[in-house]
């Protein structure tokens, strides 16, 4: 209690803290059992036995109950037992889909789980949020969100965000030095860090102090734990569909009711069949089949990297027109290499790939440097050296390569310290990192100390640094007017060739600079150039050919030269054969948005700009109607990031990048990202099927009996069937379409519209014509086998009975696709294009889910106890069931002929 009071020692004591090495394994077990696991305890879960019984809370499930009800005390048993044995099926299966549906979901949770930085003997390790113990000593930096209360005891430029505990919206600096009342509130303990709060800058090390239910945090989880996430804005469009939709249902089935007793069919029996009908047209599983379909979608994008964090993020990479990328990392390789160098006046080379330890550096005329005699060369590595918060990990000497714990530009400057063969000069100074490196800022700076000397380091770009070194230090050691065109030349030149330019810069001092002086300082000495090479992914370049096949445009947003981004940009064919149109940041910072807005469509890179100009960039796109993807891994990106359409953070971002994104990208490579978009047009496609389905068979029900009771016949399907059949087809047949393939290659269709219809009138007009084929077939066969065959009413009922039930099942092959058939390529539009068929193999769910559903219909006629139920006493010969194969197979048939006729018309008429 009132950690925030004591003095740090007392804090370090109380804990058995050990702010350098950090806690041994040991420690952290004894801690663990004393604090438990650093996680709140999750919401009070509903028992499985009251979910299951909330999936009867449901319009339908009532009309049902009272239908069973009725029956049961005014007609036969039989069926209301019929009833209840679909209602408890329907559940049943509900309840299941539903269950594994919210397993799949929480497991894509626990794929960006948070994570925490410390140190444990002696070592930095990224651990589980949730394995922190009192006693940790945690490291934090810009963009983390911190994961458990914790004393601060080093900082640099540390600012938090702490407005969800506090309602203030500036950030709060951190000073582990201050002398606070035992009474301050939680706003003034600015030697605290808190869980749940954002690090917006600078970075700290502190001890952790509370976790669990011992943090601040815990004392509104209850409000944030019961916060239940939006559904996305498709989910409310098919549940608002289906509300309307079913209303209309109800409306018929009514009018239907009405004229089958005015033409004097018994009230009970039509009230019976309204019933029937009604729940076997209304798609009341069609909200439960897009949660379903969604679900295993985005299973299916988690195994190729692609997590997603919000529904809305699945539906809109469907739609996406633009995206905007980040270069390092996700369309390059980040495996950093210094293959050049200008210092003391000269341009040098280094040999030696990625982080591998051999290599040296060479002159242009291919002579060895010779460090000792080359003052400004000497400098320039110990800058890069010194000037760093990566290191270096050995894995041994037969290993060719370092492993590398941090940045990969540092690590660059580290590998080309050690080639060079001045890396053991590291134990010979005290470092201090006064200034992290900051995108808006666009450099770092280290204050390092040997003896009685100080020195301030620096490195960042040239835009920062150039001007205010008035001076550049020679080979020989000596200091000379710095020569600005020849620099600016040189970096060109470097930057023409793809490669990264950092510039190195010193300057001694009488003493250790504050954090501002360091920032300010001015009179610096340039040291050198360095020259990085980050190779372009050979697979991004397919991957954006792909996205510009598909009418997705790719622009490339960095804080690289104009130049290096341009080349990369062009290696990677980001605007095709052409040459990438670029605007750099100081261009983009002086135009007013009318001005950007005119370049902003056009322009394929946007270099040296800083995350406040990614959001206007955004914003501008957008009033083009455009939708917008955007990466990020900074906590400035976030702005952006929530202003785009969907958000794409990166696996090796912040937390702050991650929590207000769409999708996090696992392995940083725009290929999942490209992976993505494919898939959230698969799994959009396979939504429409999905659709399509039931309302055919809704329909393809609702005219069967409608027409029988407008013409006055005897009806063919009756209220138990009726209910069979739902069960039958609905209740197991839209699942497996969620599993559908890609058909084709959907990357070679532009996006869709924002605003495009579920349903287009193609689809529309599939629909209707294959409810009327099933309505014709069915009332022909009922007919053909009263009349022709004379058998009793019950027999040709059982007989129209199955003819709807296998129309249905067949038909779910039909909802596959309207434009490939099932049984050979159909032309295309081009000469010589042809499109290539689906087969029933191609979904091994769907083949069996139909195969059982056959097997269930056989047994509703042939098993007697259910027969009984069914009303189907009446056994069907061989010869009844190949004409019900006959006519109900009728369907794929004339779909297979519809969609030829189409693909024929599109070819000819259509050129």
């Amino acid at each position: 209690m009132n950690i925030h009071a004591k003095p740090l020692q007392n804090v370090v004591q109380d804990l058995s803290a050990n702010t350098t090495r950090g806690l041994t394994e040991a420690e952290v077990q004894k801690a663990r059992e004393t604090y438990g696991f650093n996680e709140l305890p999750p919401p009070k879960e509903t028992p499985m036995w009251l979910q299951f019984l909330q999936e009867f809370n449901d319009p339908i499930m009532y009309i049902l109950i009272a239908a069973g009800i009725v029956n049961a005390l005014v007609a036969e048993p039989k069926d209301a037992l019929v009833i209840a044995f679909v209602v408890i099926l329907n559940t049943v299966v509900g309840f299941v889909q539903e269950r594994r549906a919210e397993s799949a979901l929480q497991s894509l949770k626990k794929l960006t789980a948070p994570t925490a930085r410390v140190v444990r003997n002696g070592q930095m390790v990224e651990i589980p949020a949730r394995e922190l113990v009192c006693g940790d000593v945690l490291l934090v930096e810009s963009g983390t969100r911190i994961a458990a209360d914790a004393r601060v005891y080093e900082v640099s430029t540390l600012q938090v965000d702490e407005s969800m505990l506090t309602g203030e919206s500036l950030a709060v600096t951190k000073k582990p030095d201050a002398v606070l009342d035992e009474y301050a509130p939680i706003g003034d303990r600015i030697n605290m860090l808190f869980a749940g709060t954002i690090v917006q800058r600078g970075r700290g090390k502190a001890i952790v102090t509370g976790t669990g239910l011992m943090t601040e945090f815990s004392k509104i989880s209850t409000e944030i734990q019961n916060a239940d996430e939006n559904e996305s804005p498709l989910q409310e469009r098919l549940e608002g569909f289906g509300k309307y939709l079913s209303i209309g249902i109800v409306a018929i089935v009514v009018l239907i009711f009405v004229v089958g007793w005015l033409r004097g069919n018994s009230p009970l029996t039509m009230a019976l069949t309204a019933i029937g009908l009604a729940v076997s047209a209304i798609p009341e599983g069609l909200p439960m089949s897009v949660t379903i379909t969604l679900s295993i979608g985005m299973r299916l994008m988690a195994k190729r990297n692609a997590v997603i964090r919000k529904l809305v993020a699945v539906e809109t990479l469907g739609s996406t027109n633009v995206i905007c990328s980040d270069k390092t990392g996700t369309l390059t390789r980040n495996q950093m290499t210094t293959v050049k160098l200008f210092t003391g006046g000269a341009e040098w080379s280094v040999s030696g790939t990625g982080y591998d330890k051999k290599g040296e550096i060479k002159d242009i005329a291919g002579n060895a440097a010779n460090t000792a005699q080359n003052l400004a060369l000497q400098w320039f590595l110990r800058t890069g050296l010194l000037c760093t918060e990566t290191r270096l990990k050995d894995a041994g000497n037969d290993a060719p390569a370092f492993e590398i714990v941090g940045d990969p530009t540092e690590a660059a400057l580290l590998v080309l310290a050690h080639k060079a063969g001045v890396d053991g000069e590291r134990e010979d100074w005290r470092v201090s990192v006064d200034l992290p490196f900051e995108s808006e800022r666009q450099f770092m700076g280290v204050t390092a100390q040997k003896g009685d000397k100080y020195y301030i380091l620096l490195k960042g770009s040239m835009e920062r640094l150039l001007a205010r070194s008035p001076k550049m230090m020679a080979a020989d050691g000596s200091l000379q007017p710095i020569d600005a065109e020849l620099l600016q030349h040189q970096t060109e030149k470097f930057a023409s060739e793809g490669l990264r330019v950092l510039l190195l810069a010193m300057k001694e001092v009488p003493h250790a600079p504050t954090e501002e002086e360091l920032e300010n300082a001015q009179d610096l000495v340039f040291v050198g150039l360095a020259a990085i090479v980050d190779p372009a992914r050979a697979e991004a370049r397919d991957a954006i050919e792909e996205c510009r096949n598909a009418g997705i445009r790719v622009k490339m947003i960095t804080g690289d030269h104009a130049k290096t981004a341009q080349a990369i940009a062009y290696d990677l064919r980001l605007a095709g054969d052409e040459k990438p149109d670029v605007l750099a940041g100081r261009e983009l910072e002086a135009m007013s948005d009318e001005e950007l807005y005119k370049r902003v469509e056009t322009t394929d890179v946007y270099a040296r700009v800083s995350p406040t100009d990614k959001l206007r960039i955004v914003k501008q796109l957008q009033k083009y109607n455009l939708v917008v993807a955007m990466t990020g891994d900074g906590v400035n990106d976030a702005p952006a990031l929530k202003q785009a359409d969907i958000g794409i953070a990166m696996g090796s971002g912040t937390d702050v990048a991650k929590d207000v994104s769409g999708m996090v990208i696992m392995d940083d490579n725009f290929v999942s990202i490209a992976a993505a978009v494919r898939r959230g047009r698969v799994i959009f496609s396979n939504l429409r099927h999905i659709l399509i389905y039931i309302l055919t068979t809704s329909l393809g029900g609702v005219l069967t009996v409608a027409s029988s009771v407008f013409l006055g016949i005897p009806l063919p399907v009756l209220p138990a069937q009726l209910l069979w059949i739902n069960l039958v087809t609905d209740g197991t047949s839209t699942f497996p379409l969620a599993f559908e393939k890609e058909h084709g290659n959907v990357m070679k269709y532009k996006p869709r519209k924002r605003d495009e219809a579920l349903l287009s009138p193609r689809m529309i007009g599939h629909i209707i014509f294959c409810g009327i084929c099933m309505m014709l077939g069915t009332l022909a066969l009922f007919y053909y086998n009263v009349n022709i065959m004379q058998y009793p009413l019950v027999k040709a009922q059982t007989a129209a009975f199955c003819t709807l039930a296998l129309f249905q099942i067949w038909n779910v092959q039909n909802s596959r696709s309207l434009e490939r058939s099932l049984f050979w390529n159909l032309p295309g539009r081009k000469t010589g294009e042809s499109v290539e068929k689906i087969s029933f193999s191609d979904n091994l769910p769907l083949l069996g889910v139909m195969i059982f559903a056959m097997v269930m219909q056989i047994g509703a006629v042939e098993i007697p106890w259910i027969d009984g139920l069914l009303d189907t006493p009446y056994s069907l010969s061989m010869q009844d069931w190949m004409r019900i194969l006959a006519v109900s197979f009728s369907i794929i048939v004339v779909v297979e002929i519809e969609k030829l006729v189409l693909a024929l018309k599109n070819k000819f008429v259509g050129k």
